[in-house]
């Protein structure tokens, strides 16, 4: 098929370069984050700007040739990249405009969220952004976007105002509550597939300095700690968001040496609310049991959004699943605890969020995300810098997902699908399913965009 198409046209109508097999920056470009991941796209746009864009596009439809779309690529189940399709690569286009006045921020589509933060802090401005900051703003959003300021603030689609968007055909529109508002729906929450975003307008936040930190316990106190995360939660301010997280406990100067390398779970939060209010808040849950060591105090937003960086590196193999609860019982930590602190790889990670707040205000049908119902979700993150045991860490988040089954409400949250194939059947109810599958046929009846839902 390849030999077959004229890719000399398109690098002569693109301000940005087309990367073909045997050049040194495709094997760079065509590798994601998720190491795991080894596709061979045709070939890979390098869009310069959002005309570069419209000329990928149309080449494609013209071709009949599917495209993918790669913002950070930063996507678990590795959506930037399919064989026998042309990536359009957005990261150049990562510029970011602030209006202060307006608390307004433009993000290009290949702008990454520690690239947001750097533009909105100085202004003392923040929206919601992902719990690691080096996560692209594109897929992010166009799945839901939970984080640190979610329950204040909302997830990234409820701050979302506006977006621009080349669709298959090749026209460029701007989407928002009175221009194709239907196709402004399917972008907060549907997980893509209607265009390529090469612009995104978000709401901002006065959001300065927060109160947030860490406290390790021994995994002896996880299920003291879990009841207690479940009591609390639900009556949260707004301002506070926390997760639990069975870890492995990292050679930190505040951690006692002997407890290096050992499995323990810890509590994080971040409370974007009056600094000084934060401690006193967090303290019916940072206050518990005795713990091995803490770290907390008021910081830049924009700092604590990048703690856990270094627990994400790009390049080693993951695998991640995801489930959602109305209710945190027993019989739910029964089965949660015992796997999760026998990992089969150091590096693998069980986290436990509560949602609430804002956006389970919002109306279930003003959007396409389609989980704001549920108190509590566990992302099961199985990680490996070793390939030889990606099998075993695959079987193990797996297994999670099975034992937490007759426990759990039914979907996944895009974002944390581990696979492709979960995003056409477990990521909408079927309402939200038949509304988007139309949606779809309208921007794309060609299917251009389909390999984005594997």
């Amino acid at each position: 098929m390849s030999s077959e198409i004229a890719w000399q046209e398109l690098t002569g109508a693109m301000r940005g370069r087309v990367l073909r097999p045997g050049n040194a920056d495709y094997e760079l470009r065509r590798r994601v984050w998720n190491g795991a991941i080894d596709r061979r796209p045709l070939a890979i746009a390098q869009c310069a700007d959002a005309d570069d864009v419209r000329v990928a596009v149309g080449f494609a439809a013209g071709a009949g040739i599917p495209m993918t779309v790669r913002g950070g690529g930063h996507n678990v189940a590795g959506l930037a990249v399919r064989e026998e399709a042309l990536m359009l690569d957005l990261g150049a286009m990562n510029h970011v405009e602030v209006n202060a006045q307006e608390r307004i921020v433009r993000a290009g589509g290949g702008a990454l969220w520690q690239d947001v933060d750097a533009a909105t802090q100085p202004h003392g401005l923040a929206t919601t952004g992902g719990f690691v900051s080096t996560t692209g703003v594109g897929g992010y959003t166009l799945g839901g976007g939970v984080g640190w300021l979610m329950r204040r603030c909302g997830l990234a689609i409820d701050n979302l105002i506006e977006a621009e968007v080349v669709l298959a055909d090749g026209r460029r529109v701007i989407a928002n509550a009175q221009q194709h508002a239907d196709l402004f729906w399917a972008l907060r929450g549907g997980a893509g597939g209607f265009g390529v975003v090469t612009r995104f307008d978000y709401r901002l936040h006065a959001v300065g300095e927060v109160h947030a930190g860490v406290v390790f316990h021994p995994v002896s106190a996880a299920v003291e700690l879990l009841r207690a995360f479940r009591a609390f939660t639900p009556t949260a301010p707004d301002e506070l968001t926390a997760m639990l997280v069975f870890t492995t406990a990292p050679p930190l100067p505040f951690l006692p040496a002997a407890v290096h390398g050992q499995r323990v779970i810890a509590l994080a939060w971040c409370w974007s609310g009056e600094p000084e209010r934060g401690a006193r808040e967090v303290a019916p849950l940072a206050g518990i049991g005795q713990p091995l060591g803490r770290h907390d105090g008021v910081m830049p937003y924009a700092a604590w959004q990048q703690t856990f960086n270094p627990s994400a590196p790009a390049g080693d193999h993951y695998y991640w699943t995801t489930s959602q609860f109305d209710t945190f019982d027993d019989a739910l930590l029964d089965a949660l605890v015992p796997l999760a602190v026998t990992p089969p790889d150091p590096l693998c990670e069980v986290h436990v969020h509560h949602l609430g707040g804002r956006p389970a205000r919002v109306a279930v049908d003003a959007t396409a995300f389609a989980h704001r119902g549920a108190a509590f979700f566990v992302n099961v993150i199985g990680h490996t810098g070793a390939v030889q045991r990606y099998a075993a860490v695959r079987d193990w988040t797996r297994g999670l997902r099975t034992a937490f089954a007759p426990h759990a409400c039914d979907g996944v949250q895009p974002n944390f699908a581990g696979e492709a194939a979960d995003l056409g059947a477990h990521a909408h109810d079927a309402h939200t399913r038949a509304r988007l599958a139309a949606l779809r046929a309208r921007y794309d009846p060609d299917g251009l965009l389909a390999p984005l839902r594997g």
